[in-house]
């Protein structure tokens, strides 16, 4: 029981995977994503991208917007501002979400 779910900026494909279940956050609240999810298109705020395979958590995103589209058991999630929440998040010359990046991370609820 898998999905494929795709993390794309607009440089590069950042991952790419055939997953169990996805944690998403939505401008609405946090969605669960599995296998056979229903057609849906929502805007995404500032929060963590969980990703589990085999029942265990692979992988922690840390995304600040975009879009995620579900659609024929596909996931794809677009996003300007993501991180890997397991490297050291730095601060970018311009960000003024910094101090918000740092909240969110140490408020990891799905581990």
């Amino acid at each position: 029981m898998a999905f494929n779910i795709e993390i794309i900026s607009p440089d590069k494909l950042i991952f790419n995977e055939e997953v169990d279940m996805v944690i998403i956050p939505a401008l609405e609240g946090d969605i669960g994503i599995l296998e056979k999810h229903m057609p849906l298109v929502t805007s995404l705020r500032l929060g963590l991208v969980y990703i589990y395979k085999n029942q265990k958590l692979l992988k922690k995103f840390l995304i600040n917007g975009g879009i995620t589209e579900i659609f024929n058991n596909k996931c794809t999630l677009l996003s300007e501002d993501i991180s890997d929440v397991d490297v050291k998040l730095e601060k970018q010359e311009n960000d003024e979400s910094y101090s918000q990046k740092l909240k969110v991370i140490s408020n990891q609820y799905y581990n």
